[in-house]
């Protein structure tokens, strides 16, 4: 799934996780009746010790749960807030997936691990490591393991109800995968650091100065033009060996490099690069039974209704109505 997949997921995740915590801190904070002494089993202790009740009781009795200059912010307030402003999406999406279960069930469709573990793989694309895009997926955006793996689960269920009725010969997925070599082919990917200087003979000295011992982050700090990468080594993160925003002489030449070289200097818009290599991921192209269903799959969802439509049959199929 695209990065833009992800965090459309994510905005309905995340207000689902708000209203839980709303309503877990409506049941924390609000009373149980008129009486607080009812429920609190120190209460008639603290009567006979001539206890009065602290500020933070009385905010627990009044159900605050936050207040600013004074004045308070009440649980049921929040709750009725992140009501109107998420609640039809969040509502929509848990009755679209009761409905997926149920349309599962009923046509025998089930995911094998090697089906989550090959989408898990392709919506990491683009980040450094799993560890890397787990720590971002939390610290961002609020989702967890849990969360990802879930919305793997239902975006491919919803995917294998809408192909269930479009039929495809050999011969379409055939001429499909040829037709889209790219898609299927290897792709070598690298982690490349730059410096980028105004002149080929400043260039030179970096290199120089490289061979002399000198790090490659000092040098990026004190020579490189391009403020974005300059503070950080000149780190360019991990690039597509064919990427088209990338200058196609400067992923060539850091093509050829092994994990740890450098090189220069190369003529680049810029100005002149040196350039050094992290790290080289080589990803093996499709194959066999994999390279086909893949295909299929791709093909058979750009000839089937738009998921969106599929929600909105299901939701029909099985009698969805909202409680007024």
């Amino acid at each position: 799934m695209k990065k833009y997949g992800v965090l459309k997921a994510v905005v309905v995740l995340q207000a689902i996780c708000m209203i839980v915590l709303s309503v877990a801190v409506i049941v924390k904070l609000s009373p149980f009746s008129d009486d607080p002494d009812k429920h609190d089993p120190d209460s008639e202790t603290k009567a006979q010790a001539g206890d009065t009740p602290s500020d933070s009781d009385h905010s627990r009795s009044e159900g605050i749960a936050a207040t600013v200059g004074g004045f308070p912010i009440t649980a049921a307030d929040l709750a009725d807030q992140l009501k109107r402003q998420y609640g039809d999406n969040v509502l929509r999406t848990m009755m679209v997936r009761k409905a997926i279960d149920l349309e599962a069930e009923a046509q025998q469709l089930s995911l094998s691990s090697e089906e989550e573990e090959r989408e898990l793989t392709a919506m990491m694309d683009g980040y450094d490591s799993e560890q890397v895009f787990y720590e971002v997926m939390k610290e961002q955006l609020g989702m967890t393991k849990s969360d990802v793996e879930e919305d793997i689960r239902y975006r491919l269920l919803l995917e294998k109800i809408a192909i269930l009725t479009v039929n495809l010969s050999e011969v379409e997925i055939e001429n499909y995968i040829a037709a889209h070599p790219e898609q299927f082919a290897d792709r070598l990917r690298l982690h490349v650091q730059w410096i980028v200087t105004d002149t080929e003979k400043e260039a030179d000295d970096v290199l120089d100065k490289l061979t002399a011992g000198d790090t490659f982050e000092q040098l990026a700090l004190e020579y490189s033009k391009d403020a974005n990468t300059a503070d950080t080594g000149g780190d360019l993160g991990l690039i597509d060996s064919d990427d088209p925003f990338y200058d196609a002489d400067m992923l060539e030449e850091a093509g050829r490099l092994q994990t740890g070289e450098s090189t220069g200097p190369i003529k680049v818009p810029e100005g002149y690069a040196v350039i050094r290599v992290l790290e080289r991921q080589k990803t093996d192209g499709l194959s066999g039974h994999v390279l086909y269903d893949t295909a299929r799959k791709e093909l058979a969802l750009s000839k089937a209704k738009p998921l969106n439509e599929i929600e909105d049959d299901l939701l029909e199929k099985y009698n969805a109505e909202i409680t007024p």
